[in-house]
């Protein structure tokens, strides 16, 4: 049944189902759906009480159902994912070899067709290492970083990596991430020319740079680029 009695931040309903068990059970589905099995006896005052308890755990099932809701973008096969965005996308012969980006109505022109065969893999590379090494001196200069060479790969399960020499790789598909997404890679590969292994030092060095770190990994994992 569904019971109003309690109201939890961000969640869609709240399910209560009566059995013959021992213990309660919470649990939050995909849909922000909070759904409890309670003993027969369990009365309002113990169910407000355990939500009041489990109120922490809840709020955070409840932010990863919405970070992996929001990381799921539909490809469109008429369109490019540009920055975490779909721009629809206008051929304009007199552009010749370049591009414009009309952020404010999605458009993206150009004097090539970017849904040509290979074409738009090819732009999103240029983009991606324009974009990337923007972020790279931003972050570089007001943190006081070095690095040595940087490079654009096609990687596959990568988003970004660096050697023990301060050799910088970022994978071409962050292109199609929200800027603050880039912004994390960018800040957790620049944190490892100075740390080069995930230690707890590593993770607060992190963390003071860039505090929604924990968010963006989430986005990321549920994230699937187009091509």
């Amino acid at each position: 049944m569904e019971y109003d009695g309690v109201n939890i931040v961000g969640a869609r309903g709240i399910t209560v189902e009566r059995r013959m068990v021992k213990r309660p059970r919470i649990t939050v589905d995909e849909d922000a759906r909070v759904h409890m099995v309670l003993p027969l006896d369990f009365s309002h005052k113990e169910i407000t009480a355990l939500i009041d308890r489990k109120g922490t755990w809840i709020q955070k099932q409840l932010a990863f159902f919405r970070e992996k809701h929001d990381a799921c973008i539909q490809s469109r096969a008429d369109a490019v994912l540009y920055l975490g965005e779909f721009y629809t996308f206008r051929l304009l012969p007199g552009l010749h070899k370049n591009f414009a980006v009309n952020a404010t109505g999605k458009t993206i022109f150009s004097g090539v067709n970017l849904l040509a065969d290979g074409v738009l893999d090819r732009w999103y590379q240029k983009e991606a290492k324009r974009i990337i090494m923007e972020r790279l001196r931003h972050f570089a200069d007001a943190y006081h970083f070095s690095y040595n060479r940087v490079f654009i790969r096609n990687q596959k399960t990568l988003w970004g990596s660096c050697s023990s020499e301060k050799n910088l790789s970022f994978n071409w598909r962050l292109i199609q991430t929200p800027l603050d997404i880039i912004d994390y890679i960018v800040v957790h590969e620049l944190v490892h020319t100075e740390i080069l292994r995930h230690t707890e030092a590593y993770w607060q060095k992190v963390a003071a740079l860039y505090p929604q770190y924990r968010q963006a990994r989430v986005w990321l994992k549920n994230f699937h680029p187009g091509h």
